[in-house]
């Protein structure tokens, strides 16, 4: 039987290995352990971050990672967990300098530059930003992954619902989401599950789902 539970710091092996698998061929994973470990932290110690995680006979077969978006003008989910993983980050890349002309980082050069430029204080950490009578409080996914074996079972589902449930309890009208938009699987399970698109640039698509 498959539970969701949310996600403690006692669980991280297991999240670690569940990203792995997820994502074998993604930059985080070539980067190593500690860098996911110190990554994908992130969710459970920072008090922006959620994670939930779905096991199978003690084993994490899904995880779930979003950010709790309550104040407009902070930082989003990728420049925060970059900014909070940025040594280990540098000190993986030192080990594994080839990493280097990672896909990822050719097509992110400009967000890397930013990041590095916005550790060293080169640029501020936050710049005030005029309160938007349009902003609203939410929820954002960021990242769900599954073990390869299990991937098409609905665990997917089962996370994604509790991650929105949550989201209603918390007091917030909408979710959202941005997923790649060759990435066919995700995209018809947010769709199957009541998500709609509202943005689309070059190669993302940004979804939405309002309660």
């Amino acid at each position: 039987m498959t539970l969701i539970k949310e996600t403690v710091m006692s669980d991280l092996p297991g999240i670690v290995l569940c990203h792995k698998d997820a994502f074998p061929n993604a930059l985080s994973t070539k980067l190593g352990d500690r860098f996911c470990s110190k990554m994908l932290s992130w969710y459970i110690v920072h008090e922006r971050g959620i994670m939930l995680h779905a096991e199978d006979d003690g084993r994490v077969v899904g995880y779930t990672g979003g950010i709790i978006v309550k104040q407009p003008g902070l930082p989003g989910a990728a420049t925060s967990i970059t900014q909070f993983s940025f040594h280990q980050f540098v000190i993986s890349f030192l080990l594994r300098p080839w990493l280097v002309l990672h896909p990822e980082n050719l097509h992110r050069f400009q967000f890397i530059l930013r990041n590095i430029k916005l550790k060293f204080g080169w640029i501020p950490k936050q710049v005030a930003q005029p309160v938007s009578t349009l902003f609203k409080p939410r929820w954002g996914l960021v990242v769900i992954g599954i073990s390869r074996l299990i991937q098409g079972k609905g665990v997917g589902s089962n996370l994604l619902h509790e991650f929105e449930n949550r989201a209603k309890t918390d007091g917030v009208e909408e979710v959202t989401l941005s997923v790649k938009n060759n990435n066919n699987q995700a995209i018809a399970m947010y769709k199957k599950n009541g998500w709609q698109v509202y943005h689309e640039d070059i190669d993302s698509l940004s979804m939405i789902k309002r309660f």
